[in-house]
């Protein structure tokens, strides 16, 4: 590979390799027109359709999805990969209008692109070997779990986050050595900044693993302990950055519908592969569940486990490269590898004693993504001692495809789903995960300050009314209401015409419906025997003529009647009096001087919102409506109210990352400038 000495021709042979590589590992999900049938890529899609229409408001940084929970202003970017979308939104509205698809694979390749380039640089500034950097970042783009996260699942965030995680290790590490430069100061803030904001899961096992290796690499030589500090101070700075993001995130995850999935440390353990599966150098199916990392088990892939095997061989028998650093660096290489490991596979669940935040993984195998970079360090070193640093262009053609080989049972041929692009563009909903970052409040019932109405969800799991069932509905609850009735709303088939419905409760009759075909709602009022409320009330609903066959479609099932209706107006009657204006949801609307509470269209989130009223901040409050936990203000009545509805975030928290991203400025400046001064000078000195 003599012919790569000229650094501009070797680097355009860098860039062009790894774009090409790029293009064959995305190609199975390369369709222009066709949406796969993956269930991240489907809902990574739609956010990215709807990042657009947020940037279109003036959305910056992304915080709200515009069309999620009936225009309830979801938070979804607040807590889930703003940069990433933000990359692929303005992606789509500039380069590829028409096309989110096209959207979606160029942000897959960006991150593949750098992905390797960065590894490349960290594998050569670790070597000292360009053939072995690069072989190592091949292994790295292929292995079984990043091809996995790309084509079997389509996870945009997490394949972005493992592209941009090498940039992140190779500024660590450069801010270790060089702990007095300004610039690799910025470089290092800004590659940990993106890391979190495209995928926090990713940034919180990198911090804990780049942490104890270089917390390893400190107590080796502790002359390094103020280098290990310099790198800290650049790691806080970064998260200083991203306060806006990470400080709701931690103040609010405890609470969210999601939380179970991320703070049971059983759980974490329940879908560990066996060895078998993380040895197995070709694919493992098991037909369970619908994720495709629990039913294809992840491999750690043979262009690894070799390496690490031959990097194990030569530190028990004490043998050595020609690369003191190299060799410096390799036994804390080869110890994270077998420690990240052990926490994948050992049926022994070791979280139960390390810090609860790992548990954001979800799963263990999640942590093959730390095993990937540290596999591909390991294999550059061995690559370059099997061949003495001597490797030639035949050696590295050879190496490539054989790799590639091993790579090759991973490629899937991904499901199309049924989905029609330009009708999922008009409503591009997420298809789960659509209501994980709200407040759970079945759980958590502080946050409930008022009740308007309640889905029934036990009535409603299979779509259609369950007839003759009984449904417990205590007496506490139907206190709450100053007049509760249960609301059922469905669709009747013609061929129901001649059956009626008949409601109950504990033993008596509460009303009777005459089916009629086509839509339907029907309030079965339960205050009209309130001497007959028990503790445990069972209410039931009958059909006359009486069959076990019959089946109603119903939509919602809900309980209602907690509040007088005089003294709220509810947020249906008051969305047509609202329009958005840029991120300001405005409503206008005369408050009659009965009206006590006035529900928004807005999710409640505590200390999250700002809303004013006729010009002035005000406190809000939560109200339980249907199956959303929105927000509530006290009116001025008898005359037009006027409400700004605005999700900013934590206040205090982005006032933090102002300053940091101000400070952020400032230093680049005074960085560049120190440049300018030093060219200039020496240019001076040259022409005098």
């Amino acid at each position: 590979m003599k012919w790569l000495g000229s650094p501009w021709r070797r680097w355009l042979f860098i860039v062009g390799f790894f774009s090409c590589l790029a293009a064959i590992l995305i190609a199975p999900i390369s369709s222009g027109m066709v949406i796969p049938g993956l269930a991240d890529y489907i809902n990574h899609l739609a956010a990215i359709i709807q990042a657009k229409l947020a940037l279109a408001e003036g959305q910056f940084p992304l915080r709200v999805a515009p069309l999620e929970q009936m225009g309830f202003r979801y938070p979804y970017y607040q807590f889930y990969s703003p940069s990433s979308f933000t990359f692929s939104a303005l992606i789509y509205q500039w380069l590829t209008p028409d096309n989110p698809l096209t959207a979606f694979r160029i942000s897959l390749w960006c991150a593949l692109v750098v992905g390797g380039i960065y590894m490349y640089r960290l594998a050569y500034w670790l070597v000292q070997s360009r053939p072995a950097a690069l072989l190592a970042s091949v292994i790295y783009l292929t292995a079984p779990y990043y091809i996995i996260v790309l084509d079997h699942l389509g996870n945009l965030n997490e394949a972005m986050a493992l592209g941009i995680l090498p940039a992140v290790l190779y500024y660590t590490i450069q801010r270790y050595l060089y702990p007095a430069s300004h610039k690799i100061l910025l470089q290092v803030a800004l590659a940990w900044y993106l890391l979190i904001t495209i995928h926090i899961i990713t940034f919180i096992y990198s911090s804990f693993f780049i942490g104890i290796l270089l917390l390893g690499i400190t107590l080796k030589n502790r002359r390094h302990w103020s280098n290990f500090l310099r790198v800290i101070i650049a790691y806080a700075f970064g998260c200083l950055l991203a306060m806006w993001f990470l400080t709701p995130i931690f103040m609010l995850k405890k609470y969210f519908v999601m939380s179970d999935t991320f703070s049971n440390v059983a759980h974490f353990a329940d879908f560990s592969p066996l060895l078998s599966y993380l040895l197995s150098p070709t694919v493992t199916v098991h037909e369970v569940s619908n994720s495709a990392l629990i039913s294809i088990h992840p491999a750690v892939g043979w262009p690894i486990l070799i390496p690490a095997a031959i990097c194990s061989y030569v530190f028990f028998r004490k043998f050595h490269s020609k690369n003191k650093r190299a060799d410096y660096w390799m036994p804390f290489l080869l110890l994270l590898f077998f420690i990240v490991f052990m926490l994948i596979w050992l049926p022994i669940n070791f979280m139960y004693w390390l810090p609860k935040v790992l548990l954001v993984g979800q799963y263990s195998w999640r942590l093959l993504g730390q095993i990937i970079w540290i596999g591909a360090l390991l294999a550059a070193w061995a690559i370059s001692w099997v061949f003495n640093s001597a490797i030639y262009t035949r050696h590295a053609v050879f190496s490539f495809f054989v790799v590639m080989l091993a790579a090759s049972p991973w490629f899937p041929v991904p499901p199309h789903s049924n989905m029609n692009l330009e009708k999922f563009i008009k409503r591009p909903l997420l298809i789960y995960n659509n209501n994980g970052y709200a407040i759970n409040f079945n759980k958590y019932t502080q946050f409930v300050d008022n009740i308007d109405s309640m889905l029934l969800y036990s009535l409603m799991q299979q779509a259609t009314l369950p007839l003759n069932t009984p449904y417990i509905i205590p007496q506490s609850l139907l206190k709450l209401a100053a007049a509760p009735f249960i609301s059922i709303q469905g669709e009747i088939p013609s061929r129901l015409h001649q059956y009626r419905l008949i409601a109950g409760l504990n033993g008596e009759k509460l009303a009777t419906y005459k089916l009629q075909p086509g839509l339907f709602r029907w309030d079965i009022p339960l205050y009209s025997l309130p001497n007959q409320w028990s503790l445990q009330n069972n209410f039931i609903i009958k059909i006359s003529p009486d069959t076990r066959k019959t089946l109603i479609p119903i939509t919602r099932v809900m309980l209602s009647g907690f509040m007088k209706h005089a003294e709220t107006i509810d947020v249906k009657e008051i969305m047509p009096y609202c329009q958005q204006k840029k991120t300001i949801t405005q409503c206008k609307i005369f408050v009659p001087s009965t009206v006590r509470l006035l529900e928004l269209p807005i999710l409640y989130y505590p200390k999250l919102l700002h809303i004013t009223l006729n010009g002035h901040s005000v406190l809000y409050q939560s109200v339980l409506y249907q199956n959303n936990l929105i927000a509530a203000v006290t009116p001025q009545r008898g005359q037009i109210n006027t409400i700004d509805i605005q999700f900013c975030g934590l206040v205090w928290a982005n006032h933090i990352s102002l300053c940091a991203w101000g400070l952020f400025v400032v230093i680049s400046i005074m960085t560049a400038m120190l440049y300018l001064r030093r060219f200039f000078s020496s240019l001076f000195i040259d022409l005098g």
